[in-house]
């Protein structure tokens, strides 16, 4: 499962939050070129959704590949490689021997340990770009639920919770609070993304099972008992929240219905945000957030599961 938008979206926050406002320079499927001063390795290092971070170098026609690559001085060895998004109908392997033939004219090529690593990504047009770092996605697996010491139904990917984090826009060492933070997969991305990571539950099986699981992926947070109308008293001011509250039937809300808990827990979001600062929250049904009075509804993405639950992930502004 992926949400193209919701990538897009990460890449642009998290570069934002890095204190460098980026432009969009192409968006096309399978690929965003931004300019930004962002550190490209720092930026590799939080992203969950992405692929690849790497110095955009030329975007052309299809038919025009080797003449823009042959304009291209990047210091060699070098090694060319070549993918495409969706249908399109091009030789790869042939593209990047005839690119490696250009570029490499004098400087040598070496599929091993090459200087240079140039990736070609061909969508609606074709991309040259220069590989700097690519995010570690392994790692992501590595820290689903199902290999953790404590595990429930339905909780949410790390790399989905990791795009949550960014999106927030919480610098590190600024606080996070995910205040349904049941298994602690937000939390613990937000503290292996450097923030001060905060959890709170009202069911005391969960913030014993959280520890255990931020304990196993080398991740450190604050947990709480604590119910989200009290996390005001209990937790103090944020400076994000990122959440997945309860919504199907595989949770417990106590007995509260689904609407009256959104409604309290927006109510108390609002009183430990400052204006400007974000929720990031995941939700069957947007019209949960009709409650949110106090919010300003940036962006919502949304990613089918299955037939019977659609994930939008939402993003929210304090008024």
């Amino acid at each position: 499962m992926e949400c193209e938008s919701l990538a897009r979206a990460e890449a642009a926050a998290t570069a934002e939050s890095l204190d460098h406002r980026p432009e969009v320079v192409h968006a096309e499927p399978g690929v965003l070129v931004l300019d930004t001063g962002a550190d490209p390795r720092i930026l590799a290092s939080r992203l969950g959704l992405c692929h690849h971070v790497s110095e955009w170098l030329s975007t052309c026609a299809f038919g025009e590949v080797e003449v823009s690559a042959a304009r291209i001085d990047v210091p060699g060895p070098i090694r060319v490689r070549s993918t495409k998004v969706g249908e399109v109908s091009v030789d790869l392997a042939g593209v990047s021997r005839r690119v490696g033939s250009v570029m490499g004219k004098g400087k040598g090529v070496d599929l091993r340990s090459p200087v240079t690593d140039i990736r070609i990504v061909f969508s609606r047009k074709a991309h040259i770009s220069r590989l700097i770092a690519s995010i570690d996605r392994p790692a992501y697996e590595r820290r689903k639920n199902r290999y953790l010491p404590f595990t429930y139904p339905a909780s949410l990917h790390p790399k989905f919770a990791r795009a949550m984090v960014n999106l927030t826009m919480t610098r590190p060492r600024e606080r996070l609070l995910d205040p349904f933070c049941g298994t602690g997969a937000i939390v613990a991305e937000a503290s292996l993304s450097g923030l001060e990571a905060v959890g709170t539950d009202f069911s005391e099986k969960m913030i014993q099972g959280a520890e255990k699981n931020l304990a196993h992926v080398k991740a450190k947070a604050d947990f709480m008992l604590c119910d989200v109308g009290k996390i005001r008293e209990m937790v103090g001011p944020v400076d994000g929240i990122a959440t997945d509250p309860p919504y199907g039937r595989s949770t417990s809300t106590d007995g509260e219905s689904i609407p009256d808990l959104y409604s309290r827990a927006f109510r108390a979001f609002s009183k430990v945000l400052d204006k400007g600062s974000r929720v990031v929250v995941v939700v069957p049904d947007k019209s949960l957030l009709e409650s949110a009075s106090d919010f300003r509804l940036l962006q919502s993405h949304e990613l089918w599961v299955h037939r019977s639950l659609t994930r939008n992930f939402c993003v929210l502004e304090r008024r």
